[in-house]
């Protein structure tokens, strides 16, 4: 089980890498490059994502949320930068199970309608790609030209908005894990709905869970109630960090939940 958090941080670092050399530097011709930006889901440009589209979510109807745990660069940026909270006095170092916020049903409604209503700025501040690229834009103000100036912005309010939107995310990440990923990202509420029907999911052995709270700990979408035996699959982004911890190999990504060895029997009269 440890293999798949390996093979998922491997990916993650490698198209988080390709996503910022495009980005930013302009590496627009390097393989990897392109892989990154034409691998990614970008709801405002459907028409020319289709493809990926179609591919994530038949992805993530049988394994998950795999996109924002190794594609999504917005995703891997709040992995890097969540370690930071141990820097933080007095802000506990483990994670603990959060319910599922209502918000994240109401930022979707809201973009949904900005993006039939044609304002575009929504999807610029959050959208993966998008958001992304105005964060890049600190570093390449070339890069938000085009679209600012289409909305009739300067490029100092791209840059600007860029910053703002770094700072956001960094604080997020350090105090929710990824709070923003179940909460504020519109892709990740559709994504939560598509995995709340996956095939394989991340379950919790009965029999095997002695309680010791590690995988509650590291789970960063504070998904994970232990004491209940409850994984909320809808809000799972799939890094696997939960595996790789569990010395009892209590917690699995399986097909369906596990059955207890001993099931209950109920006493006829």
């Amino acid at each position: 089980m440890r293999n798949l958090r390996i093979v998922r941080v491997l990916i993650a670092t490698l198209f988080f890498a390709a996503s910022v050399g495009f980005l930013a530097i302009g590496l627009t011709e390097h393989p990897l490059a392109m892989a990154a930006r034409h691998s990614q889901v970008i709801p405002s440009l459907v028409s020319g994502t289709l493809g990926a589209s179609l591919f994530w979510l038949v992805v993530t109807l049988i394994f998950g949320r795999l996109y924002c745990s190794t594609v999504c660069p917005i995703g891997t940026l709040q992995d890097l930068i969540t370690p930071l909270r141990k820097y933080i006095p007095g802000l506990p170092q483990g994670f603990r199970y959060r319910r599922a916020s209502s918000a994240r049903y109401h930022i979707l409604g809201i973009y949904i309608v900005c993006l039939l209503a044609g304002l575009a700025i929504v999807p610029l501040l959050l959208e993966p790609w998008n958001l992304m690229r105005t964060i890049c834009s600190t570093v390449r103000p070339s890069l938000v030209d085009p679209q600012w100036t289409a909305l009739g912005l300067g490029t100092l309010i791209g840059i600007i908005a860029g910053i703002v939107s770094f700072l956001a995310v960094a604080a997020c990440a350090i105090f929710t894990g990824r709070g923003f990923c179940n909460t504020v990202c519109p892709l990740g509420t559709i994504m939560g709905l598509a995995e709340n029907k996956s095939l394989y999911i991340i379950a919790i052995n009965p029999d095997k869970c002695t309680s010791c709270l590690k995988c509650e700990e590291v789970c960063k979408a504070s998904c994970i109630k232990v004491s209940e035996r409850l994984v909320d699959n809808s809000r799972c982004v799939r890094c696997f960090d939960c595996l790789a911890v569990c010395d009892d190999e209590a917690i699995t990504f399986r097909r369906g939940p596990h059955k207890p060895a001993t099931p209950l029997t109920i006493k006829q009269n």
